[in-house]
């Protein structure tokens, strides 16, 4: 175990050296005995690979080791026979896979990727909650990255329906992403398993999700795209599944609609369109682990709010008390008209032309309508520049509020959300 986890960060993330060294037939100890004449016969002279492989130092891996024996974490390594086969079809599958929880029968069962955007509507919500608790019911493994929004939806679907489901993160083993699914994850892990390749220490770092998204694709059969912008990760993931010759399916949304743009996009190049998980599950009831139609049809209806609350998942949609505040939080804002801005309220002095300052009276008399939390909220986001709505997650604002009132400060014409879940002022 040592050897493989040594191997594993030596070769870069989606390296396609790992294929080369097992066509070989070597193990990772013969590997790591390899001097620089061996491995760049392999491997070639101009990879990153190749300087690391001569690296024999192990310190880390034993540091790895030893963390993952006192902590339970398991270590799933290319050569186990659990270790899913599809992930093996693919040029640059994993080395390792570190995991918490129960693994499932990957090679035993029909897995279903559910994925979307972060921000979703009450369109979106509603059918990939029913689309995964069906397929979850009909005997399907659902697999998703336990961000907000579909990806939260999905998990939380598939353990409605006393199913395992298996999340794939984008960082350390360690690293509960983002932090507001604890609970999820705690629960994903009773049944299921939380999956990564990345060490554990690893923070979850921007360019780390496409990467993970590549595993999202090949250890399913299918990927199902809900909602998404033009630059969604949930179409990276869509591509991905194109590229490994799996099944691809898109919700068709409204055009023009936030949202819509990836389901679109996808359908132009493939994807088959779908109007519930009939359509998915009609397409594997005679493959070698038949999903059950019936099973799937015969359950109750449960109350998606409800489930979602309980295992305290992010998915706020446009109708959760947005345009409708209760009374509580109208005489609250009633009296944050009175009272001065926070403190870092970013306020700049300047001498303009009279249209300007205008146009910043007009501002200042719509900033005076807003409750401190949204004014502060306001003051986060910089002059000029988008930001990702993750971004302004914090400990005292989570991001269910900071939805509510980003939606309030648009409704306003203070600000403008952007594709790819960023927000910019106007």
């Amino acid at each position: 175990m040592l050897y493989w986890i040594w191997l594993s960060l030596s070769l870069r993330i989606g390296s396609k050296s790992f294929k080369k060294l097992l066509s070989r037939g070597l193990s990772p100890e013969e590997i790591y005995r390899l001097d620089e004449e061996s491995i760049t016969e392999i491997i070639g002279t101009r990879t990153k690979d190749a300087q690391n492989l001569l690296n024999k130092d192990t310190k880390r891996a034993e540091e790895i080791l030893n963390f993952c024996t006192s902590k339970g974490v398991g270590i799933l390594t290319y050569s186990d026979e659990k270790y899913p086969r599809t992930l093996k079809e693919i040029e640059n599958p994993p080395v390792l896979l570190y995991y918490r929880g129960v693994l499932p029968s990957f090679n035993s069962m029909t897995a279903i990727s559910v994925v979307g955007s972060r921000t979703v509507s009450d369109y979106g919500r509603k059918f990939a909650f029913e689309i995964s608790r069906a397929l979850s019911l009909s005997g399907a493994l659902i697999v998703s990255g336990m961000a907000f929004g579909i990806d939260g939806i999905s998990h939380a679907a598939a353990l409605s329906a006393d199913a395992p489901t298996v999340a794939i993160i984008g960082s350390g083993i360690d690293v509960c992403y983002p932090i507001q699914h604890r609970t999820l994850a705690k629960n994903i892990v009773k049944g299921g398993c939380v999956l990564t390749e990345y060490p554990p220490g690893v923070k979850p770092e921007r360019y780390n999700f496409p990467m993970r998204n590549r595993i999202i694709a090949a250890l399913s059969h299918a990927t199902v795209l809900i909602e998404g912008s033009e630059k969604s990760g949930a179409l990276i993931t869509a591509g991905y599944a194109k590229d490994f010759s799996r099944k691809v399916y898109a919700l068709p949304a409204n055009i023009g609609k936030r949202g819509s743009e990836a389901p679109i996009l996808a359908i132009k190049n493939g994807a088959t369109p779908i109007s519930s998980y009939v359509d998915i599950i009609s397409d594997f009831e005679r493959t070698e682990y038949p999903l059950n139609p019936f099973k799937a049809s015969s359950y109750k209806d449960v109350d998606i709010n409800s489930v979602l609350t309980l295992y305290s998942v992010v998915a706020t949609a446009p109708s959760d008390n947005v345009f409708n505040p209760s009374h509580r939080e109208t005489k609250r804002e009633e009296k944050a008209q009175n009272q001065p801005l926070p403190f870092g309220f970013d306020v700049e002095m300047k001498t303009d032309s009279p249209s300007t300052l205008h146009a910043d009276k007009e501002e200042d008399s719509r900033l005076c309508r807003l409750d401190k939390v949204t004014s502060a909220l306001y003051s986060k986001i910089p002059k000029g520049e988008a930001v990702f709505v993750e971004s302004l997650v914090s400990d005292g604002i989570e991001l269910p509020k900071i939805m509510s009132s980003l939606l309030r400060l648009e409704v306003l014409g203070l600000v403008t959300m952007l594709p790819g879940d960023r927000v910019k002022r106007v």
